[in-house]
């Protein structure tokens, strides 16, 4: 048995289903919590011999739960940084870089990926990531499985072929916590979802479906099986409470409706489907329904907060959108997405009997909002949504064991890891990535056809494909016409002025790229 710790006088807001909040003294023992009180003195005198943290000047939460993440991208993001999602496929750069990272030479850059970014996921507070993994063949799996646990993240991977199936059914001890994804849309058939079904069943893991990212996702199953994405799987009983949705984009109010009448949750990635281009989460479906929602950061990003802030400033964007509240996101950052992930028994919030899981926020800072014993549970996460950042992350604990002290990685060697990790990104990444900006040219050399915005009224109103149909991606041949300076002849007959001058004739040749049914 393990030497108790108390953590002592923290300010403290659980993310319990009271949102119990203000100054407490957090008793640990083998990796548990026993207690929580008001009262130290009791608790000492009950463990004389337990080690004493002073937390006085720490905002306590429980650790981090990002529902979604693809640990490759911490090292391809630098290839797919401002590129429309729908033209990732088309880069030769990085359908050259994946196709590196599978290859059986690549797998010890795979164990250095993964420990970096398990480590950067620690140093930002998150305890606990939902894993959406390469297609890796048996040994690469492993590698990736260790290089997580080595950090003391917990990682529940979706399994992405059979080859990672059968290797977590022949494990016998030490079992990762998994899920069974059911592929992409296009590669659905009766056959895959049944049979993935089975296995997800066998292993008694939950199934992932990674649906209605794009709204290309939504036509093919469309057009393979005459039903919505959801729809379908409902058919085959696939929708259930412990299924883990992620992004649900282009969904409707009907499918939307099945997930709240089975309980489930939805993992939002708001913030990474912008950067993609791909639309937003259907939030008003969702909102209106009361369906559960958590958050995953997706691609390249480790930053839970940025993600919660991400939240936060939507409605200043689209006009019309719900407002959530701080604590509403928060809990969407931590008890939400251990539901998600099917661990909310075991972490997510600070309570009596559930892993030790905390981060720990030094707010003895300045430039933060004054907090005191009384300060709301709304107070509290307000701090943390819009005043703290990933940098306050003073100390992270995982089953009552401080990974990250004084921001400092404890048990491992972070120069040693970062010195792995850029070999390998040496390696994958060329010297110079070609911006996704296209630099403004000078007047003299080209004049571009400028479309005025115009505000698009449905953003406020249609509810039938969420607040944001996304961009659609632009074909590579397509190219920017150039209007020639064409000397104005006085015997040449203009045509009249437009009767409306704010909505000017445009030229023939002027692409329309706010959709085809948009009024100019």
């Amino acid at each position: 048995m393990t030497k108790p710790t108390i953590i002592a006088d923290g300010i403290v807001l659980t993310c319990d289903a009271t949102n119990r909040c203000g100054r407490y003294n957090i008793l640990v023992s083998n990796g548990r919590i026993l207690s929580i009180s008001e009262n130290l003195d009791s608790l000492t005198k009950e463990h004389p011999d337990a080690t004493i943290i002073d937390a006085k000047d720490k905002l306590i939460v429980p650790g981090f739960v990002n529902a979604h993440y693809h640990g490759e991208s911490f090292l391809l993001r630098a290839l797919t940084k401002g590129a429309h999602f729908g033209l990732w496929e088309e880069d030769a750069q990085l359908s050259q870089a994946r196709n590196k990272l599978l290859h059986s030479s690549s797998y010890d850059d795979v164990r250095r990926i993964y420990l970096a970014a398990s480590l950067a996921h620690l140093r930002s507070g998150t305890t606990c990531v939902g894993e959406f993994p390469p297609l890796l063949g048996e040994d690469g799996f492993v590698q990736m499985l260790d290089a997580i646990a080595s950090t003391g993240v917990l990682g529940v991977v979706a399994l992405q072929n059979w080859d990672q199936i059968r290797k977590v059914q022949s494990l016998r001890e030490k079992k990762p916590k998994v899920a069974v994804s059911l592929g992409k849309e296009k590669d659905f058939t009766v056959y895959s979802i049944e049979k993935l079904s089975q296995s997800a069943k066998e292993l008694k893991a939950p199934l992932l479906a990674h649906i209605a990212e794009q709204r290309e996702d939504v036509e093919v199953v469309r057009n393979n099986f005459q039903k919505d994405i959801l729809t379908l799987l409902n058919s085959f009983n696939a929708i259930r409470r412990n299924t883990i949705l992620v992004h649900a984009n282009h969904t409707t109010e009907e499918e939307v409706m099945m997930v709240k009448e089975v309980g489930g949750t939805v993992v939002v990635c708001a913030r990474s489907t912008a950067a993609k281009q791909t639309g937003y989460p259907a939030l008003r479906h969702l909102a209106k329904l009361h369906v559960r929602l958590c958050l995953g950061t997706d691609w390249g990003s480790v930053d839970m907060i940025e993600e919660m802030r991400f939240m936060s400033q939507l409605p200043l964007i689209v006009p019309g959108l719900r407002v959530f509240s701080s604590l509403e996101i928060l809990r969407m950052a931590t008890i939400n997405g251990a539901i998600a992930l099917g661990l909310h028994n075991e972490l997510g919030s600070i309570e009596v009997s559930k892993h030790a899981n905390l981060t720990f926020f030094n707010v003895a800072d300045i430039r933060l909002p004054r907090l005191h014993s009384n300060s709301s549970a709304e107070e509290l996460a307000e701090v943390i949504v819009h005043d703290l950042t990933s940098g306050g992350v003073a100390d992270v604990m995982i089953n009552g064991e401080f990974k990250v002290c004084d921001g400092k990685v404890v048990s491992l060697s972070e120069p040693d890891i970062l010195k792995e990790f850029q070999s390998t990104y040496e390696k994958f990444i060329p010297d110079t990535v070609p911006s996704r900006a296209q630099p403004l040219q000078p007047q003299a050399e080209q004049t571009l056809n400028v479309l005025p915005f115009i505000a698009d009224v449905r953003s406020s109103q249609d509810e039938t494909e969420g607040f944001e149909a996304g961009f659609p991606a632009i074909p590579k041949q397509a190219t920017i016409v150039e209007i020639a300076d064409t000397p104005v002849n006085p015997l040449v007959k203009r045509p009249k002025p437009n009767s409306d001058p704010i909505r000017p004739e445009l030229p023939k040749n002027t692409r329309r790229v706010f959709g085809d049914d948009e009024e100019l």
